[in-house]
């Protein structure tokens, strides 16, 4: 080991890479990795985990890093140092040796043996973007036995075909579609705190000031007097008829009440995923209003587990698109991924501010697995 060397570890390969960050920072260079197993007494005690020795400075002999390494990683390790990839950014340089080594030390859980070379750092990529690991070990394996050895001929090759895969993975929806003459109802429902209300704000000037539809406002969210206030106020800004309905009867008479309107837009209240009354009360009252979609509003910004939740435990309100919010907010969006590949709930809009109506567009594939592989930014 390097006198400079550090060894990190941890239950996963992200465990012990975040301690590598946290510890050295993002210009750390990784110099082996290894899966470390304990002898477990009784079945009892950890199983093991992952061990990673990292560094500020490259060694000055690149083969030393790999020292415990087979002969055939060795010689991969050095080749990768004298020649890092290009065109996939300075982080995938410092973990392809990592990924290189790893592969070869013994089978892991999210690590493949039989994977081209060429696409061991996209997937540690996926990986590091918190792409779920089965949804990024599909992707490269899909690419893995479809491509050509042209088709992976260089790292942007690479990364060109798993983006294409992802995008192929990802359901979108076409946007809103509202026209001069035919009311259309589209309510916004979801967990607390997605940004429903700001949404239903940048929806309704969208369509008004850049399609001149007659746009109405449903508030039916009569649990925070804040909430209503703040839709008021969208609403005198944008010059928009505003109706408050405070159950089932009376939200589908206000929207008869807004009159003659191309579009309706209700913001419904916020419920916690856990709270199952509360959202088959919401159900009931969205089967009495009768919209013609349902957008179930989620945070970029959360965790995988609960977008999983939320997607599932919204159910009884029938959705059938998603709505993104938050993405300015989110360290990564890998965990999207999670929740995007379900044709029954495409993916409708993005948001990313809180700028009205300027922080908002329609979902575009191509633009999303972008964002996903961190080859875009939220501007």
């Amino acid at each position: 080991m390097s006198m400079n060397a550090r060894t990190y570890r941890g239950k996963t390969m992200k465990e012990a890479l975040a301690r590598v960050r946290r510890d050295l920072g993002g210009d750390a260079v990784i110099l082996a990795a290894r899966e470390v197993r304990r002898r477990r007494l009784f079945g009892l005690g950890p199983r093991g985990g992952i061990e990673v020795e990292a560094s500020l400075t490259m060694p000055a002999d690149p083969l030393a890093a790999a020292v415990r390494a087979p002969a055939s990683a060795v010689s991969r390790a050095s080749a990768s140092a004298s020649s890092p990839p290009t065109g996939l950014g300075s982080e995938l340089g410092r973990i392809h040796t990592m990924v290189e080594t790893l592969s070869r030390q013994g089978r892991l859980d999210h690590w493949m043996l039989d994977l081209p070379s060429e696409l061991t750092p996209i997937y540690g990529r996926l990986l590091e973007a918190d792409v779920p690991e089965l949804l990024a070990r599909q992707l490269v394996r899909m690419v893995a036995d479809a491509a050509t050895p042209e088709d992976l001929a260089t790292p942007g090759d690479a990364l060109r075909a798993v983006r294409e895969a992802l995008e192929d993975a990802l359901a979108i929806a076409p946007p809103i579609r509202a026209v001069s003459g035919a009311r259309r109802v589209v309510a916004l429902v979801g967990p607390t705190g997605v940004g429903k209300t700001t949404t239903a704000a940048k929806l309704a000037a969208r369509f008004k000031l850049r399609q001149g539809l007659r746009v109405g406002l449903l508030t039916v969210d009569t649990y925070r007097i804040a909430a209503i206030e703040q839709l008021k106020t969208y609403a005198d800004i944008i010059d928009l008829p505003l109706a408050v309905g405070r159950d089932p009867e009376s939200a589908r008479q206000a929207i008869d009440e807004l009159g003659d309107v191309d579009l309706v837009l209700v913001d419904t209240a916020g419920r916690s995923p856990r709270d199952e009354p509360k959202i088959q009360e919401l159900g009931e009252l969205l089967a009495r209003i009768r919209p013609d979609e349902v957008h179930l509003v989620l945070s970029a910004a959360t965790s995988q587990r609960s977008l999983r939740a939320a997607a599932d435990q919204f159910a009884p309100a029938r959705p059938d698109r998603l709505l993104l919010t938050k993405l300015d907010e989110a360290e990564s969006l890998g965990a999207l991924a999670a929740i995007l590949g379900r044709a029954d709930r495409p993916v409708s809009y993005l948001t990313t501010g809180q700028s009205v109506p300027d922080d908002i567009e329609e979902a575009d594939r191509s633009r999303l697995a972008r964002l996903i592989l961190g080859e875009e930014s939220i501007a």
